[in-house]
């Protein structure tokens, strides 16, 4: 199980998942894939937001356990969310593509991650 430690560097997982479970936890996630698609360039925040989603995603569809996530909290979206959150998976693997080509991360760490996160939604 990766930790993600270099892509998660310095940035508050618990804040991120409060943002998205306070929102339709799929619209949300859709919404951060395709602004992550679109933008013309992505900094290193919103690198990291995208991965968070990507992260949250492969739990809720792939099973994954990530030890950052509230365990109940992704439970409870596999029960409800579970189709929406599959029908996404294309969403995702754009927009990881797409950091990958445009904003690769500097540290070849943390882009050996995003890759692996990729990866494990699917594509590499």
């Amino acid at each position: 199980m990766a930790t993600y430690e270099h892509l998660l560097k310095s940035y508050d997982v618990r804040d991120a998942l409060d943002d998205i479970a306070s929102a339709d936890p799929p619209a949300f996630l859709q919404r951060c894939f395709a602004e992550g698609h679109s933008a013309a360039s992505l900094s290193w925040g919103r690198v990291q937001q995208i991965a968070v989603c990507a992260m949250v995603l492969d739990a809720v569809v792939n099973q994954r356990e990530y030890d950052f996530f509230e365990h109940e909290l992704i439970a409870d979206w596999r029960i409800h969310y579970a189709g929406a959150c599959t029908k996404l998976k294309p969403s995702a693997a754009q927009a990881l593509r797409r950091v990958l080509e445009r904003d690769r991360p500097q540290d070849p760490d943390a882009a050996a991650e995003l890759e692996q996160l990729a990866s494990s939604l699917g594509e590499a």
